[in-house]
C-alpha cells in the first residue's frame, strides 16, 4: 500500500508512477520520502506495529499481514486502567482485534479505490504533516530553559511576581461645594442592590466630576493602598480598607482634600510574593514559548528565501472582498493556514 500522494487532484507536477520501474527502483522509491517534484511524495499506507514491538504470536492474519499478541499487549498497556478493564475476557479481546482488522481492510480498500488522492484526504494528511514538522522544529532538541535564563527573566520582571495587595474601587466624585447633591446621590446609591454595578456605573457616568474615571463608569482600576493614597488621598485608602465584601459602599461621603467621594468596592487582589523558584514553572513556559516563536520565525525566513517567495502587492490591493456577499458552496477542502505568531518585542 505504498502510494503516491499529491497536494491536490488538479495540482501540476510529475506523477511518480512506479509501473514502468524495475523491482530495485520500486524498493528505492519506498525508502525515499519524496520525489524530485516539490509536493509529490511517496506515502506508505501499510500498517506498522508499535515502535519497538517485535516477535510475538499472531492473533489475526489478513492480506499478508498479521497482528500479534505482543502488539496487543503494548496497545493495552498504553490504555488507562478504566479502558483496559474492558478487555478482560477473550470475547472482548477478540472484538478489539476485529476492530483493528476492520480498519485495516477499509484502509486497503480506500487505497484500491484511489481515495488516498482525494483532495480532502490529501489536505488532512498535509495538515498533520505540517503539525509534525512544527513539533520537531519547535519542541524537540531545544535543550530546555536554563536556571540562568530563569533568574535573568525573574530579575527583569520582578514586579510580575512580587506585588502588593490591590483594591478595585468605583467612585462618584463631587467638588466640595456640591455636598448637597453628593449626599442626595449617596442616598440613592445606598438604596441600590449591592450587586448592581451597572446602575452605579450609570450614575457615575452621569454625575461624577472626576474626568479620569467618569467615562469608565467610575472604575478606578486596581490600585495598591499607596497608589490610592497618592492619587486620591489617604482618606480614600482608609475607607477602602474597611470595605469587606464586593458591592459594599463606604459609610458616608469620603472627604479628601480635593473632593467628596461615593465609594463602592468592586474587587480585591491578594498580595503576591513569589520567589524565583516558585515562579520558575511560569517563567520556563514563557521563555519556551518565546524560543519557539523565534525558531518559527527563523524557519519561515529560511523557507521563504529558499523558495524565492514574491508577493504581488498591487494585485492584492486591487482585489475587492465583499463582506456582505453570500457564501458560495465549497468545492474543495479549506486550505491549511498557519497564522504568524505574536511578536515577542
Amino acid at each position: 500500500m505504498a502510494t503516491s500522494i499529491r497536494p491536490a487532484a488538479s495540482a501540476p507536477g510529475f506523477w511518480c508512477s512506479c509501473k514502468a520501474m524495475n523491482r530495485s527502483c520500486l524498493l528505492l522509491l519506498l525508502l525515499l520520502s519524496a520525489c524530485d517534484s516539490p509536493g509529490v511524495a511517496k506515502v506508505d499506507f501499510r500498517r506498522t506495529p508499535p515502535v519497538g514491538v517485535t516477535g510475538g504470536t499472531w492473533v489475526a492474519k489478513f492480506a499478508g499481514q498479521s497482528i500479534t499478541d505482543a502488539e496487543l499487549a503494548e496497545r493495552f498497556s498504553e490504555m488507562n486502567p478504566y479502558a483496559r478493564a474492558r478487555f478482560q475476557t477473550v470475547e472482548q479481546r477478540r472484538d478489539y482485534v476485529e476492530g483493528l482488522v476492520r480498519f485495516e481492510l477499509l484502509a486497503q480498500e480506500a487505497v484500491r479505490r484511489n481515495l488516498h488522492n482525494d483532495p480532502e484526504v490529501v489536505e488532512a494528511a498535509r495538515r498533520v504533516m505540517v503539525q509534525q514538522l512544527l513539533k520537531k522544529e519547535l519542541d524537540e532538541g531545544t535543550g530546555g530553559v536554563t536556571d540562568a535564563q530563569v533568574a535573568a527573566y525573574y530579575q527583569a520582571h520582578t514586579s510580575d511576581y512580587v506585588k502588593p495587595a490591590m483594591t478595585r474601587l468605583s467612585h462618584i466624585a463631587f467638588k466640595k461645594e456640591d455636598r448637597a447633591r453628593a449626599e442626595e446621590l449617596y442616598a440613592r446609591v445606598k438604596a441600590m442592590p449591592p450587586a448592581d454595578a451597572a446602575a452605579f456605573g450609570k450614575l457615575a457616568r452621569e454625575y461624577s466630576q472626576d474626568e479620569r474615571t467618569r467615562e469608565l463608569d467610575g472604575d478606578m482600576r486596581f490600585l495598591s493602598d499607596d497608589e490610592l493614597a497618592a492619587q486620591y488621598g489617604p482618606e480614600l485608602a482608609a475607607a477602602a480598607a474597611k470595605l469587606a465584601r464586593v458591592g459594599d459602599v463606604a459609610e458616608g461621603l469620603v472627604e479628601t482634600p480635593k473632593a467628596l467621594h461615593i465609594v463602592k468596592l468592586q474587587g480585591r487582589q491578594l498580595a503576591l510574593n513569589l520567589s524565583v523558584q516558585e515562579a520558575k514553572p511560569n517563567i520556563v513556559q514563557l521563555l519556551a514559548n518565546e524560543s519557539k516563536q523565534e525558531r518559527f520565525a527563523a524557519l519561515m525566513t529560511r523557507l521563504k528565501k529558499e523558495a524565492h517567495l514574491e508577493l504581488n502587492e498591487s494585485t492584492l490591493a486591487a482585489m475587492v472582498v465583499d463582506p456582505k456577499a453570500p457564501a458560495t458552496p465549497s468545492a474543495s477542502p479549506a486550505p491549511g493556514f498557519i497564522p504568524a505568531p505574536p511578536s515577542t518585542k
